[in-house]
């Protein structure tokens, strides 16, 4: 039973304190989602199930998320929905549990969304209140402690470019490609959001966002100190900061799509490996990367990205071509679904896109074929 994307939208990205910044996020994914199904033409009694991926379920983006933004929406209350955190490639684990509902015919239809709201939950919110306990204990340090111990995802990605030769040049001048690209990208998929804006925004509350906030590389990118240690690779030109947004994408088992999700593969490796295990994503997908026409790769660094490119032997010139992450800013959760809404939006028909994510939890792989529909359309995909 093959599954398809009915179709798909999201908001603006912007910084974390930035013009989303007042947003309550299951306030903004209600928005969201409404405009989600109503670029597929269906009614809210269509859906069957909510899957909301989010990297930090704590807070305001605690307790079920994924339910009160059906109610939010004003959805009926017979529609529940689940959370999936799985570190970096929460988006994507949210995506494919729906995919495997349709797949078992346990569903019809169903509401993917990845979620952040790094102004509202910041990076790293899970670990900050410890009323309840430190997370993770003892065991997973325990266990690489005698090679230096657990590192931050994008410190372990630093420390793999590093091992691979990939120097401090080759990552800015990756960073900079995303930034250009970025500049001329059409997004065919986003949606206006209001502003709700943050202290320290000058924009008036309700004004209109038609667009992405894309960050500005400083003059000088050479001068820019390490970001995590002396004689370190890594910079602010090369190293994406939180943002806010949300994405949705609508999946049916039933009908023809814009999409046909191919094939979707996860894995995991050594805790100090920033891809995550992402041959065995690849394996587990069953799909070679010759056969794909169009790469989608998360930037939350430029080593990272550089590091998944060279154990997929890519050229990294050839990745993202609009640009990603590290021009707009890491919205997580919702970054990763934005790969698949820009990445189909800009496919020609009978493509197939991958979208890949990874990080020192794991890695993610989906797989796409644009089928049909105008893929320049302002609702595509």
């Amino acid at each position: 039973m093959p599954v398809v994307l009915a179709a798909a939208c999201r908001s603006p990205f912007t910084p974390a304190e930035g013009a989303l910044a007042r947003w309550h996020p299951v306030d903004l994914a209600a928005v969201v989602m409404n405009e989600a199904i109503d670029r597929a033409g269906l009614p809210a009694e269509a859906i069957d199930e909510v899957w909301v991926g989010c990297a930090e379920p704590v807070g305001a983006q605690g307790a079920d998320m994924a339910r009160a933004a059906v109610l939010a929406a004003g959805w009926p209350d017979r529609i529940g929905g689940c959370v999936v955190d799985r570190a970096e490639t929460s988006g994507s684990a949210a995506l494919h549990a729906a995919a495997a509902a349709l797949k078992a015919g346990q569903i019809g239809t169903a509401v993917v969304v990845g979620v952040c709201s790094a102004s509202v939950v910041q990076p790293g919110a899970t670990a900050l209140a410890r009323v309840y306990g430190r997370p993770w204990g003892d065991g997973p340090a325990a266990r690489v402690e005698q090679r230096g111990g657990l590192l931050p995802p994008a410190r372990a990605a630093e420390v793999a470019a590093i091992a691979a030769g990939i120097d401090r040049e080759a990552q800015d001048d990756a960073a900079l490609r995303s930034h250009e690209r970025r500049a001329d990208a059409a997004t065919p998929g986003l949606m206006v959001i209001d502003a709700r804006p943050g202290d320290r925004v000058a924009v008036q509350k309700g004004t209109p966002l038609p667009a992405d906030a894309r960050r500005v590389p400083a003059d000088d990118h050479r001068a820019l100190p390490p970001s995590f240690a002396v004689g370190g690779t890594v910079t602010a030109l090369s190293f994406a900061p939180p943002a806010d947004g949300v994405a949705a994408l609508v999946l049916t088992a039933d009908g023809v799509g814009r999409a046909e999700l191919v094939a979707t593969g996860r894995g995991a490796g050594d805790p100090l490996d920033p891809t995550g295990g992402i041959e065995t994503a690849f394996l587990r997908a069953g799909v070679t990367a010759d056969a794909i026409d169009r790469w989608e790769i998360a930037e939350t660094t430029a080593a990272g990205l550089l590091v998944i490119c060279e154990r997929l032997h890519l050229d990294p010139d050839t990745v993202n071509p609009a640009g990603g992450t590290l021009a707009v800013g890491d919205a997580a959760a919702a970054e990763e679904l934005r790969l698949s809404i820009d990445g189909l939006a800009a496919a020609a028909i009978g493509e197939q896109v991958a979208t890949v994510a990874a990080g020192p939890t794991g890695s993610a792989v989906t797989i796409w074929r644009r089928t049909v529909g105008d893929a320049g359309a302002s609702t595509a995909p």
